[in-house]
């Protein structure tokens, strides 16, 4: 098992009844395990974020010349599928 640390703290009564909702579901052992999994899913969505964000500045930020580079090769792989 990991390193784990100790916290204390004090939460919403929604987000109480979501970890216990966790707990029930089957998708975490107790309390803190389902605290980990909320977080996971946070940061999961994060990174999806920003993965967006980074994929929008790249594509926004090509020249002509390799966005249609990039255009021609998006069309090559749909035609393979």
């Amino acid at each position: 098992m990991a390193h784990r640390r100790k916290i204390s703290t004090t939460v919403s009564s929604e987000t109480y009844a979501y970890l216990q909702g966790l707990v029930q579901a089957g998708a975490a052992r107790n309390l803190a395990g389902a605290l980990d999994v909320a977080i996971a899913r946070l940061r999961r969505i994060e990174n999806r974020m920003r993965l967006g964000l980074d994929t929008a500045a790249y594509f926004s930020g090509l020249s002509k010349h390799a966005a249609a580079e990039e255009s021609r090769l998006e069309n090559g792989l749909d035609q393979i599928s």
